[in-house]
């Protein structure tokens, strides 16, 4: 089977010659991401409603669940002695439980003060970063010093009216 050549979309861009031209691009651009924003919110409304439905059918099955979740673990905890004398899994056909042994280290507020008094410095963990808002105040000379710079961009930038559409596009 050939594979099929790849290609790339060409996107055509409307030449603006005025300002008037530029306001009913800005008028288009407005009333285009009202219609996607109606579109999103309608779709939130209607997946919302699934899920609610879902929810409302499934949350007896899965109370039940939870109550024979308990009931098996209550049976093996009243049974642990003979059920898992040298092993901590049951395989049945229709599944397994048993117990995995599990261990988690507790601390307490004191905990980084006495690790670093003690100097159990491997027990500490440090992320050094580079803040860039301390950065901003610093002379360009002193950005040199450590291999940065200050980059000032003009970057363009689109903002919508999207209240009073109507009698903006004449």
């Amino acid at each position: 089977m050939a594979k099929e050549k790849r290609s790339k979309p060409v996107i055509e861009t409307k030449k603006i010659t005025s300002l008037s031209e530029a306001d009913a691009v800005l008028h288009k651009i407005a009333d285009l991401k009202a219609k996607v924003r109606i579109g999103q919110a309608e779709a939130d409304i209607a997946v919302n409603e699934i899920k609610e439905k879902l929810s409302d059918s499934t949350r007896p099955m899965l109370d039940e669940i939870e109550a024979l979740e308990k009931s098996l673990a209550v049976y093996s905890e009243y049974n642990r002695s003979e059920l898992f004398t040298d092993k901590k899994t049951i395989e049945l056909p229709f599944g397994l439980f048993g117990y995995r042994q599990s261990t988690k280290i507790s601390t307490k507020a004191t905990t980084l003060e006495l690790l670093q008094k003690h100097g159990f410095d491997d027990a500490i963990t440090v992320k050094p970063q580079v803040n860039k808002d301390a950065m901003r105040e610093w002379s360009d000379e002193r950005l040199s010093l450590v291999d940065a710079k200050r980059v000032v961009e003009d970057n363009f930038w689109i903002e919508t009216k999207e209240n009073d559409l109507e009698g903006s596009a004449a």
